[in-house]
């Protein structure tokens, strides 16, 4: 058990543990489709638009590769409580 602002939470840790496609759910959860190549300028700032938009921080170097962590933290990994993969990282 755990404790989130003051409720107690269930961890189940009974396998098979759930998979998130990295891209895939943050696009999904966000809604939002992300510009391919995930390497161009165009992906990066659209990336640091959407950052901007939801008051999600991201320090310099502002690459998209930090914008797509910072987002990810944001819509997939902070909602996440029992054992999971964040699978097909970038």
């Amino acid at each position: 058990h755990g404790e989130a602002k003051g409720e107690k939470i269930e961890i189940d840790f009974t396998p098979p543990w759930p998979r998130y496609p990295m891209v895939e759910t943050l696009e999904k959860r966000g809604g939002f489709k992300i510009p391919r190549p995930l390497s161009s300028d165009k992906c990066a700032a659209f990336l640091k638009k959407k950052c901007e938009e939801l008051e999600v921080e991201c320090p310099p170097p502002q690459t998209a590769a930090r914008l797509l962590d910072k987002l990810v933290g944001h819509f997939i990994e902070d909602t996440i409580v029992s054992p999971a993969f964040v699978t097909e990282h970038p």
